[in-house]
C-alpha cells in the first residue's frame, strides 16, 4: 500500500524536480548556474557538473518513483 503523500511533501518533491531540470539543461547547452554564496556574500557561478554534485550529495540521486503518489 502506498503511502499519501501530503501537499509540503508533493510540492517538495515538484521543487526538487525543477531543480534538477535546471542543472540538466545548463549541463546540455553548456552554461554555467549564478548560485547565491553565502560566504562570500555574493552570486557565484558555477559548473552544471558541481551544481549536480552538491544536488545529489544533498538530496540523493535521481529515484525512479520519486512522484509516486
Amino acid at each position: 500500500m502506498k503511502k499519501r503523500l501530503s501537499l509540503h511533501d508533493k510540492a517538495l518533491l515538484a521543487m526538487r524536480e525543477a531543480v534538477r531540470e535546471i542543472i540538466e539543461r545548463h549541463k546540455k547547452e553548456k552554461r554555467p548556474l549564478a548560485v547565491w554564496d553565502p560566504k562570500a556574500q555574493k552570486v557565484a557561478f558555477i559548473s552544471p557538473e558541481a551544481a549536480l554534485r552538491k544536488y545529489n550529495k544533498e538530496i540523493g540521486p535521481k529515484k525512479k518513483d520519486s512522484m509516486a503518489e
